[in-house]
């Protein structure tokens, strides 16, 4: 029927020149060869999208699973009369929870050693379930912070750093607080009872330290009622953009994990571009073998061309024979490199260690993360297909502009 993309003579002659080359080996070679490039690149590119995804959804869940999402803070730093806005917070978007906590840079110094910190002072009772510090610590160990004993919770690999267990004391020393003594300024200093360890497998491990939120108060001499801000937990870290239009009520403001973590987030996110830039012109060089190919075979099937043009064939149906045979490559190369990626991304971690290329481990020692998302799959496959399409065109309409009384003259 007309209104078919390939007509029935149209799909089976294009299958049989695809399944025979005649003499022309070297274009079966080149078919063959496009074949195979197109399924190679997909399926490295599937593995590497996949490996990549699940590095991005690693750093998702350990940094911005203990790093505050966003918070509702003012110009200054300080919150006075925070309660008042609680109301309002719980009701922004994709705020799944809010608490209040103060948070500022400082050191902590031990017997071993001393170290840079980001110091959070929380309340253990207003802390969220999902929070993964909370999983992670559990929580009789989160509400061993309690106020007034000035106890502190740090990173595995920080406590490690300063050679310090549960049990020790650490000095804790933040300039926000500090006052003016005939000998100088003196930062706000205090020691603290280290009563937990946390290890959630991240860069974070040896940044930040807990302490509860009023010995965080009285160590930065803040005014009974106030405090950094509100920290809010969102049911999607990304989801910060509708949060930052919202309109706040003066003075309040909002700040999200972009402005200390961002540069990280784009720098994987850079990574993982060019890395699939890289894949997809293998698949384009593939795609350019197709083309070869279909040019060498128009020109040894010219004669048949010509045979079937005299017989009445019309010309888009001699355009349609040559895009069924080229496009046969990139959907056989397709088919192989998507059921080939995705078997290889399933057992990828066992693979490496049968073949001995542990090249990463996690904290859990599962080894390489994998994300397959199903939609970058559909998306990679059709790409490699419209690749293999558009190379088909020009010798297709090489073929179908072939003059029968040309090419049969030396027959």
């Amino acid at each position: 029927m007309k209104s078919l993309i390939f007509q029935p003579i149209s799909l089976a002659i294009g299958l049989r020149y695809a399944g025979a080359r005649g003499d022309n080996r070297f274009a079966s070679f080149i078919s063959i060869f496009s074949t195979f490039g197109i399924a190679i690149g997909v399926l490295a590119l599937i593995v590497v999208s996949s490996v990549m995804n699940g590095f991005e959804a690693q750093l998702k869940d350990r940094i911005l699973g203990v790093v505050p999402h966003g918070v509702i803070t003012t110009e200054s730093g300080q919150l006075s009369d925070w309660q008042h806005y609680q109301s309002l917070i719980v009701t922004l978007p994709h705020v799944q929870a809010a608490a209040p906590f103060i948070t500022t840079e400082g050191m902590v110094q031990s017997p071993g050693g001393l170290a840079p910190i980001s110091l959070q002072g929380i309340d253990p009772q207003n802390y969220p379930k999902q929070d993964l510090l909370r999983k992670t610590l559990g929580s009789a160990a989160l509400d061993r912070l309690q106020a007034g004993q000035f106890n502190i919770i740090l990173g595995g690999e920080l406590a490690q750093k300063l050679g310090v267990m549960p049990g020790d004391k650490v000095r804790v020393l933040v300039s926000e607080g500090s006052h003016f003594t005939p000998m100088g300024r003196i930062p706000s200093q205090r020691l603290f009872h280290v009563v937990a360890l946390f290890d959630v497998g991240s860069p974070v491990d040896d940044q930040i330290a807990l302490i509860h939120l009023d010995d965080a108060r009285r160590l930065l001499r803040y005014p009974a009622d106030s405090i950094t801000g509100w920290r809010v937990w969102l049911n999607d870290a990304f989801q910060t953009e509708d949060i930052a239009k919202t309109s706040l009520p003066s003075p309040l403001v909002f700040q999200d994990w972009r402005k200390d973590r961002g540069e990280l987030f784009r720098a994987v996110a850079m990574e993982k571009h060019i890395m699939s830039l890289m894949l997809v012109l293998i698949i384009l060089v593939a795609a350019f073998n197709i083309l070869s190919s279909l040019v060498m075979v128009v020109l040894d099937k010219q004669g048949e061309v010509a045979i079937l043009r005299t017989m009445g064939m019309q010309s888009p149906t001699v355009m349609k024979i040559f895009i069924v045979q080229g496009i046969w490559s990139g959907v056989l190369g397709g088919i192989l490199g998507t059921v080939g990626g995705v078997i290889l991304t399933h057992y990828l971690n066992s693979v490496l260690r049968v073949i001995g290329l542990n090249v990463y481990m996690d904290a859990g020692g599962s080894g390489l993360p994998v994300d397959m998302q199903l939609s970058q799959i559909l998306l990679i496959a059709c790409g490699a297909l419209l690749m293999s399409f558009m190379a088909t065109l020009y010798p297709a309409y090489r073929a179908a502009h072939i003059r029968p009384a040309e090419a049969l003259r030396y027959e």
